[in-house]
């Protein structure tokens, strides 16, 4: 699995702004991605069957199943997951690392989380732009294999 840092400016609720850190993300390979989203299907399947004989509880069980490979559908079409992020937070100017997940999340900017010291909401978005990233292609050796999308996704 490839881990890939980005740069990102830190924007907090109340208006301040200056903060810096980065967003850490991974690329994991297509078998890794099919292995997690077969886990979610025979999860599913396993419960779904288990509440079949069950009257009226029974259709929990297909609804669970259902959920489970609907999820399974969107873990194996992100091909970028959120890992961790970290930085100055612009309110109380703490460096922090900031939950974003439990490391199953897609990565779309913003990404909304809270300050651990100040609990202040924070939006963390890329630092550069598609333009510029493509630009530095040549003068950072991380941005080769990045670009940002517009729905906001990094690839």
């Amino acid at each position: 699995m490839q881990m890939v840092r980005v740069p990102v400016h830190i924007r907090a609720q109340n208006g301040a702004v200056g903060g810096t850190g980065e967003v850490e993300y991974a690329k994991p390979s297509l078998r890794r991605r099919v292995w997690k989203a077969g886990v979610l299907v025979l999860l599913g399947l396993g419960c779904g069957i288990l509440l079949l004989p069950i009257p009226l509880i029974h259709l929990f069980g297909v609804m669970f199943f259902l959920a489970m490979c609907a999820l399974a559908a969107r873990r194996v079409s992100s091909r970028s997951v959120l890992k961790g992020a970290r930085g100055r937070c612009p309110s109380c100017k703490a460096e922090a690392r900031y939950f974003v997940g439990f490391g199953g999340r897609r990565l779309v900017f913003p990404i909304v989380t809270s300050c651990p010291r100040c609990h202040i909401s924070l939006e963390l978005e890329p630092a550069t732009s598609g333009d510029s990233l493509s630009e530095a292609k040549g003068a950072c050796p991380t941005a080769h294999a990045t670009w940002i999308a517009l729905d906001g996704t990094l690839h």
